[in-house]
C-alpha cells in the first residue's frame, strides 16, 4: 500500500510539473494569438469602406447591364 501511494505521489508530481510546463509554452502563445487578432480586426476595419465602395460600384454596374439587357429582349 505505502508503494502505491508513493506510485500516485510519484506521477501526481509529474502531473503538476507537465502542467506547469504546458501553461508556460501555452500562455506566450495565447498572447500573440491575441495579439495579431487584434491587428487583423484593425486590417479588416480598415479595408471595409474601400471593399463597400467597390461593392455599390460593382452593384450600380450590374444594374445597368440589366436595364440595357431589358431594353434589347422583344
Amino acid at each position: 500500500m505505502q508503494e502505491l501511494r508513493g506510485k500516485l505521489a510519484e506521477l501526481r508530481g509529474e502531473l503538476e510539473s507537465f502542467s506547469t510546463g504546458v501553461v508556460a509554452r501555452v500562455e506566450p502563445i495565447r498572447s500573440e494569438v491575441e495579439t495579431l487578432t487584434g491587428k487583423i480586426e484593425s486590417a479588416l476595419a480598415s479595408l471595409r469602406p474601400e471593399v463597400e465602395k467597390l461593392g455599390g460600384e460593382l452593384s450600380e454596374k450590374i444594374d445597368s447591364l440589366d436595364a440595357e439587357l431589358a431594353k434589347m429582349e422583344p
